[in-house]
């Protein structure tokens, strides 16, 4: 786990260069826009996570300008660590940029004398990490297997899918379902949090768990 700790620091000092002031300053007047215009934390938050999202895959775009994963081997880097490393990397990402837009909306809506609910905010939060995550559980194996040159059209995709996926998904749903027996649902859901965030937190980690397994499995495999 250490190893994979100083590969998160490696992937970031990897990235640094791209973290330019004129591109924290864009992050920084997005964030300040939203939640001005909203008046609330939701809109700043899904937007930087969806800006941590897309830096997430910056080191393989550098990597493979760089032939980094040759260095990688020339110095026993080994390749369970590289692929542990960039999924803790992008997971570390995009939590780091919800708490960010978090922190910052608190502060302008408190400047703002509005309203903010710190519980609701970090609900939005997490409920945003996990659809990020989901769909870097389905690009992370295809840059591993693809290199990213090859892989970006197919790795962009799952955003555009995923939220069409679910719009489907939810018109299955109230075409099968009556819309008491939905919100029926919903309410127990909400009755049992703990039990929901058990079941919603066990189902993440077996995508990620199987989307880790497939990426080791592509990434030993390849020749440097």
């Amino acid at each position: 786990m250490n190893k994979a700790m100083s590969f998160i620091r490696l992937d970031f000092i990897t990235v640094k260069p791209y973290l330019t002031l004129k591109n924290l300053i864009i992050f920084f007047g997005v964030t300040l826009y939203m939640t001005i215009v909203s008046s609330n934390a939701t809109g700043a938050i899904g937007i930087l996570m969806a800006f941590a999202a897309l830096y997430a895959s910056y080191p393989f775009a550098i990597g493979e300008k760089s032939s980094i994963d040759v260095l990688y081997t020339t110095l026993s880097i080994k390749r369970d660590t590289v692929v542990l490393g960039r999924y803790l990397f992008a997971l570390s990402l995009d939590l780091f940029a919800g708490l960010f837009a978090l922190t910052l909306s608190f502060v302008v809506l408190t400047i703002m004398q509005k309203g903010f609910s710190l519980i609701e905010s970090l609900l939005t939060v997490f409920a945003l990490f996990f659809v990020f995550s989901i769909i870097q559980a389905v690009q992370l194996p295809i840059y591993f297997k693809l290199s990213y040159t090859k892989a970006k059209f197919l790795a962009y995709l799952p955003f555009l899918v995923l939220p069409l996926m679910i719009l489907s998904f939810t018109n299955f749903l109230s075409d099968i379902f009556s819309a008491e027996w939905i919100n029926g649902l919903l309410d127990w859901f909400s009755a049992n949090t703990l039990a929901t965030a058990l079941a919603v937190g066990g189902i993440w980690l077996v995508i990620m768990g199987v989307s880790y397994k497939i990426s080791l499995s592509f990434y030993r495999k390849r020749d440097f």
